[in-house]
């Protein structure tokens, strides 16, 4: 849907995204497609080397919300986002030293968010939006070490800002 280059594919996506932080880069750059209260997007991500303390960290983003409430200039969602970080240094197959199937899918990663839209006037497309996302390592890592791991400390911020169509 998003990779056609016709111009019948772009009236499909009704927003452009740009985003600042959230554990998918430190700016992500990408494309949405809204129905009535669900949406579905792609991303991608870049984090600079001066950033990262190494290589530059690109990640691609499968983004899908949910929004569960809604007021005249405030939205609330939730949501699940898959990215992958591309790049070989990333591969949990490298890792020789483990045992067999102790990284299954090092590279894919999920990550549930909580957010909200803010609009400047109710029929503006445009808007702010604020989440807050926690990945699936954190949780399992507090699943099995509930006296060690403490969720609020691995809660990723990001925010951005939608442009309509």
């Amino acid at each position: 849907m998003f990779t056609t280059p016709s111009a019948w594919a772009i009236s499909y996506v009704d927003n452009a995204l740009l985003q600042f932080s959230g554990e998918i880069g430190l700016i992500s750059v990408g494309l949405e497609k809204k129905m009535s209260r669900y949406s579905l997007g792609g991303l991608y991500g870049i984090v600079p080397s001066e950033v990262s303390g190494g290589r530059v960290i690109e990640t691609v983003t499968f983004r899908q919300t949910y929004r569960f409430y809604e007021w005249s200039r405030f939205d609330a969602y939730c949501g699940l986002n898959l990215f992958h970080i591309l790049g070989l240094q990333y591969q949990s197959t490298n890792f020789r030293d483990a045992p067999q199937g102790y990284y299954p899918i090092g590279n894919v990663r999920g990550l549930f968010n909580l957010g909200t839209n803010l609009f400047f006037k109710k029929e503006e497309k445009n808007s702010f939006y604020f989440e807050a996302g926690i990945n699936d390592i954190w949780i399992v890592n507090y699943l099995s070490n509930s006296r060690e791991v403490n969720p609020r400390d691995h809660v990723s911020m990001g925010m951005g800002y939608k442009i309509g169509f």
